[in-house]
């Protein structure tokens, strides 16, 4: 994945990126005032030797004990010091446990031994510090002294006694917190990754990318209105999607100069894609330069193209093609040089009646009265009528809906045309969102012609003049 893939994860999960560090610093601030409070308080010893007659015995000195302070600072928390220090604060508890909340620290460098002990009461984490560090003083000399009566080579001194503590050292409530955001952005992006390699649904151009070479030639925007209104290209043709419609038929008469393709196959991986409101639309823009166009219904099992044109069904492709009626009595004309071939009655035969001689006599001689023939097909995993129809037409043009079909539904769709020998001339991105990572951007989304503009301009300020008539005060009488 290249770092533009990784942006488009993050823009496609960004919910998922937020909520979880939320969640995660919720979790944190709750934990942080459920824990108890813990005062920490230090006492600091210096541990020196005897002095010396001259320079030498005092640079020895002074080596010896930085040598033997780290020893000394773990005598610290054996039971040795940490036994008496129970019996003078009536602790309850062993030395172990008293171990657990005392340390020893030694500064780099130096002969100084820190002794920090905690608690919930920072009274009491000062008296253990200190009554730690005096008991320390007494056991170093014991420990140092050559015989019962000598003097110990070694002394340890308080320098800074504990004083209680006003602020608690744990919980910290800014590093928790810290560590919560950290913790939660990086729960969020290895699940919003995680996320995207297992989400198998095509969600735009980038996704059908990652199944195919086939080049994208068309990319149309999801209009929730399709279904009661599909012929865009009739009812707001200055619309952007109308005009992704005209860039479609644009990429699609110009793939192959000198081979121009004219006849045109447009199916789907599964059901629901939008194949034929798009095939209608195609044929409509083709139709607005001039050219003739027939289209065909060639879905022989769920036929709802002439319900969206409004034409009738009565009869049609099948009843052609079983030489029941010529082609000239089932034709349709609707507008310009577009004229329209229903299914006609359902067979119990599809596949054989489009795989048939007869189907392709009749493809022959459309092609020679129309400049184009679009056949709408049923889709390809479905039933295998798109794949035999995709070896007596120039080319397939498949058609990708955004969150209907999935990556490898996709993959055995082409893989079914590979197999047939079946041409694709390229892929449609339908229903793809308007807003978001897989947004197609139009350009000329605004670019209406100046008549329609003008309206809009005169209605906008109508509506200005009559906000602004009803916000003015009532004149004095």
């Amino acid at each position: 994945m290249e770092l533009s893939d990784y942006l488009r994860v993050l823009r496609r999960n960004w919910r998922l990126v937020v909520a979880i560090p939320l969640a995660t610093i919720a979790v944190a601030a709750l934990l942080t005032a459920l824990m108890p409070r813990e005062y920490r308080a230090e006492a600091e010893l210096f541990v020196s030797t005897a002095g010396g007659d001259n320079v030498s015995d005092l640079v020895q000195g002074s080596s010896f004990t930085q040598r033997q302070v780290a020893t000394y600072a773990d005598i610290v928390t054996t039971p040795v010091v940490l036994g008496p220090v129970i019996e003078d604060l009536g602790l309850d508890m062993s030395a172990r446990g008293l171990a657990g909340r005392v340390t020893a620290t030694v500064p780099p460098n130096t002969v100084l031994i820190n002794v920090t002990a905690t608690d919930r009461n920072p009274v009491v984490a000062a008296n253990i510090a200190n009554t730690v560090a005096d008991q320390f003083a007494e056991t170093v000399q014991e420990l140092e002294r050559v015989s019962a009566d000598g003097q110990s080579a070694v002394k340890a001194t308080v320098v800074q006694p504990a004083t209680p503590s006003e602020d608690p050292a744990s919980p910290d409530p800014l590093r928790n917190m810290a560590l919560a955001v950290v913790l939660g952005l990086l729960l969020g992006l290895g699940l919003a990754v995680l996320r995207d390699l297992f989400d198998q649904r095509v969600r735009g151009e980038a996704d059908i990318a990652r199944v195919t070479d086939e080049p994208t030639i068309g990319a149309i925007s999801f209009d929730k209105d399709a279904p009661d209104h599909p012929l865009v290209i009739e009812i707001d043709p200055h619309s952007p999607r109308a005009e992704a419609f005209r860039a479609l038929r644009t990429n699609l008469l110009y793939l192959d100069p000198d081979d121009q393709p004219t006849t045109f196959l447009l199916t789907s991986s599964v059901p629901n894609e939008g194949k034929s409101t798009t095939a209608a639309n195609l044929a409509l823009t083709i139709a607005e330069t001039g050219s003739t166009v027939c289209l065909i219904e060639g879905d022989l099992r769920r036929p709802r193209l002439l319900e969206y044109m409004g034409l009738e069904n009565a009869v049609g492709l099948t009843d052609v093609i079983v030489g029941r009626v010529e082609l000239k009595d089932v034709l349709q004309p609707y507008v310009g040089g577009l004229s329209v071939l229903g299914c006609g009655p359902v067979p119990p035969n599809p596949s054989e009646l489009l795989g048939s001689d007869a189907m392709r006599r009749l493809l022959d001689r459309l092609e020679a009265d129309f400049d184009y023939v679009l056949i709408d097909a049923p889709p390809l995993l479905a039933v295998t009528d798109a794949a035999i129809l995709s070896t007596l037409t120039d080319g397939a043009i498949v058609v990708v809906g955004a969150d209907v079909v999935r990556r490898d539904e996709l993959e055995r769709a082409l893989a079914t045309l590979e197999r047939v020998g079946g041409k694709v001339l390229g892929v449609v991105a339908n229903r793809l969102p308007v807003k978001g990572p897989d947004a197609y951007q139009y350009s000329y989304g605004d670019y209406r012609p100046d008549t329609e503009l003008e309206g809009r301009g005169r209605r906008e300020r109508s509506r200005r003049s009559r906000r602004n008539s009803a916000a003015k005060p009532a004149g004095r009488g």
